[in-house]
Formats: C-alpha cells, sequence, structure tokens
C-alpha cells in the first residue's frame, strides 16, 4: 500500500511532486508500464473514484505547476473518467446486461503467460494495474484465454482499489469490441516488449488475430441526461450532509458557501480486505480532521444519526449508474416518514460534463476548455 497514502495531506504532498517533477514527461511516458511503484503516472484513480480529493482540486495544483498546453494529455485522462460515468448515464441499460449475465468463470492459479500472470498477482497484492497493462490483460483475458468479458469485468471489479462501474464496465467493453463496435483492442507481443521496457515479451503466446462480427449489437438509442434542480446554497433548518464512496469532499462545497451542518460518513465492509483497508484509512484521516463528524456503517445507524440530530435536509451525493446506495424507495419512504427533505447533489462539474458524452471521446474531448473554464481552474 506504500504506492497509495491514505491521508490528504501525504496525498496532496505526492500530486504536487508528480507535477513538479512527472508531469511534463506524462505524454511520452504514460504508457511505459515500468513495473512498481509506477513513478511516471499519477495513481490519482482510487482518490479521484471516492473524490477522497476531486478533479478541480488535482487540476488547479497540476495548472500552477504546468503550462496547460503542456499537460493536455494528463488532463484528457482526468476527463476520460467523467466522460465514461457521464456515457453511462445516457446508457443505463448496458450496466443492467453486464450485471445479468453469469460470471461464473475462474481464472487458473498460472497461465503459462509470464505477463499475464505477474500482473494478476500484481493486481491482487496492490490492488491496482497499470492502464496499459489492463488493457493488455482484458485483451488476453478474451481473446487467447477465451473468457466472457463480463467475467473479466467481475474480476477487476473484485479486486481494484479504484473500481468505477463505468470505467470498468466500458473499458472491458472497448476491448471486446462493443464499445467501438467490431474494433477490439488487441495485445500485441511486440508492443508489451517495447512498453514494458523489455520486461516481458510473450511472443508466439498471444491470439493477435481476431475477426469479429457483430451484426447485430447497437448501443442503443441515447437516452438524454436529465440535470436535476440546483440546491440554492443559503443556510437551511438542521441541514444534514452524508458522505460516502461516491463523494468524500462533498462537504467542501457547503463549507466554501458557509454554510452550517452536521455530518456522517458512511461507509460498509468491502469483501476484498487490501480494498477494505484502504477504505477505512481514508475515512479514519476525515474523521480526524473533522472531529464532528460521525462514522456510520449501516442504515439504522443512518436513522438514528437524522433522529439524533434532527435532520430536516439532507444532501447526499448523486448517485450514477452503478453507484447506488441511498436511492431505492425504502431509504427514501423512512425520509418521508420523518419528514426529511432529501437531495442528491450533482456537483457542477458533472452538471456541466454529462450532457456532451453521449457519444465518442473525441467529441467529447472538444469541450474540454468550455469544462475547464465553467470549472474556474
Amino acid at each position: 500500500m506504500k504506492m497509495f497514502p491514505t491521508t490528504r495531506s501525504k496525498l496532496i504532498k505526492n500530486l504536487i511532486n508528480f507535477s513538479e517533477k512527472e508531469l511534463l514527461s506524462y505524454s511520452k511516458k504514460r504508457n511505459f508500464d515500468f513495473g512498481t511503484p509506477h513513478k511516471n503516472v499519477s495513481k490519482l484513480s482510487p482518490y479521484l473514484r471516492t473524490r477522497f480529493i476531486n478533479e478541480e482540486e488535482i487540476l488547479k495544483i497540476a495548472i500552477s505547476k504546468n503550462n496547460i498546453k503542456n499537460i493536455e494529455k494528463f488532463i484528457e485522462e482526468i476527463f476520460w473518467r467523467t466522460y465514461w460515468r457521464g456515457w453511462l448515464e445516457s446508457h443505463p441499460w448496458i450496466y443492467d446486461e453486464y450485471l445479468n449475465i453469469g460470471k461464473d468463470q475462474t481464472l487458473p492459479k498460472k497461465t503459462g503467460i509470464k505477463c499475464f500472470d505477474y500482473w494478476k498477482e500484481e493486481l491482487l497484492d496492490t490492488g491496482y494495474l497499470h492502464n496499459h497493462s489492463r488493457m493488455w490483460f482484458a485483451s488476453i483475458w478474451i481473446f487467447t484465454l477465451g473468457y466472457s468479458w463480463q467475467s473479466g469485468a467481475d474480476f477487476f471489479k473484485r479486486n481494484l482499489l479504484d473500481f468505477c462501474p463505468a470505467s470498468n464496465t466500458l473499458g472491458w467493453r472497448w476491448v471486446a469490441g462493443l464499445q467501438t463496435i467490431n474494433k477490439p483492442y488487441l495485445a500485441m507481443s511486440d508492443n508489451i516488449n517495447y512498453f514494458t521496457n523489455g520486461r516481458f515479451n510473450p511472443i508466439g503466446q498471444l491470439n493477435e488475430k481476431v475477426n469479429l462480427n457483430y451484426i447485430e449489437q447497437r448501443n442503443g438509442h441515447v437516452l438524454p441526461f436529465v440535470k436535476p434542480d440546483k440546491i440554492e446554497f443559503k443556510n437551511f433548518d438542521n441541514l444534514g450532509i452524508i458522505l460516502n464512496k461516491n463523494d468524500l469532499t462533498l462537504h467542501y462545497i457547503f463549507d466554501n458557501n458557509q454554510m452550517t451542518y452536521d455530518c456522517c460518513v458512511y461507509s460498509i465492509k468491502h469483501e476484498n480486505k487490501l480494498i477494505d483497508d484502504f477504505h477505512k484509512k481514508i475515512i479514519q484521516d476525515i474523521l480526524k480532521n473533522n472531529k464532528n463528524f460521525e462514522f456510520t456503517e449501516n442504515h439504522n445507524q443512518i436513522i438514528d444519526w437524522l433522529i439524533k440530530k434532527k435532520i430536516k435536509q439532507l444532501i447526499l451525493p448523486y448517485e450514477t449508474v452503478g453507484n447506488t446506495i441511498f436511492n431505492n424507495d425504502k431509504f427514501k419512504n423512512k425520509l418521508k416518514e420523518l419528514n426529511i427533505k432529501h437531495i442528491f447533489f450533482l456537483r457542477d462539474w458533472d452538471r456541466n460534463a454529462f450532457p456532451y458524452a453521449t457519444k465518442g471521446f473525441f467529441n467529447f474531448k472538444k469541450n474540454i476548455p468550455n469544462l475547464i473554464n465553467l470549472a474556474n481552474i
């Protein structure tokens, strides 16, 4: 876990160091997997996933240390996660289809493909893989080993520190040739050899020729993103905020608007001990730095907290496709019973970006300069 600090102070220190020493060469080096500790990439994804640090914070630091024109590729990579979430919002049935497919394939302990076996162990040991290695891994999983992309996506889901339903599901579909129909990503031995700096060369071990024919495959009609109403920032009586893995810095927005509130952090135990330990430690840091915040780990404790604090207005992080925690009838009916009004708060970052994320990333990318301006970065 040394690659992933669990305090904001250490994380920001690392980000400043990366911005000063590595970011200028990021576009040239980012596709190389030199092995742990992966100094040539930012390793921010586990924190972006939970917004333990948010996109605006990251880009403000990066741009303060570099000319924006020299770090365009890094900026694009920050926006990729936003793009995937926005795309899935307009194609929610894609995630439902993934959930409804059986995922019971079990990977053998050793496949004999040295790079693949290494990446599997690295993922299990660290909860992380370099992005390029994720693509190679997924391609070998599907086209060489013959497993379904859904079972591979599920394997990542169980083991990635930065698991995001949108990025994970759509990334595996892209490798499989479903996201861009009939255009798969194929792992090539010479590409692996070059971009691992000679560490691996699986020549003769990979299926490097694939002919796909998804004649009937379509991603479906785009569902327009409906923005929820904006909140008026004023002091409410008995305002409560719940932080969870969808957004662990949501309260900063209310701090910046000088609003008074009570806050609790909600987290449940993860089946993967490595991931569970990571989540516990970053939440401990939040609680340490916010002495009046409370910790809850089930819905009954949430209800007890709401009653104890006499909450009348409740703010929760917006829940995108695959990230449902509280947006269900049982919980919302309980709030109604307690006469508590609730809002699933959508950040302006997502509000501005999601409407552009209905097609390919190239179309989305054209809007990045405008989105940065809207974020006042």
